[in-house]
């Protein structure tokens, strides 16, 4: 009997200062070639660095680079949370 695992977090729900292991990418949309060009790809892992006063946008810290993301940007991210 195969136990389902628990779906993924998205990159736009995670706080402000955790650090995440990238999964997936949503193949649903048209964007998923522009996050990949940006560096988002599966088993990268990144951190919460800023996000702005109203929510949006948020700031990601990824190999020593920072990339601001619209919310509904990073909600195509799948991701789980590492230790």
């Amino acid at each position: 009997m195969e136990v389902n695992a628990a779906p993924l977090k998205t990159l736009g729900k995670i706080a402000h200062g955790q650090s995440v292991e990238i999964m997936e990418i949503s193949s649903d949309c048209g964007r998923a070639g522009r996050l990949a060009a940006l560096g988002f790809l599966p088993g990268r892992r990144v951190r919460i660095s800023r996000i702005a006063p109203l929510g949006d946008p948020i700031s990601i810290e990824m190999d020593g680079q920072e990339i601001s993301l619209r919310r509904s940007e990073a909600d195509l991210i799948g991701v789980k949370e590492i230790a």
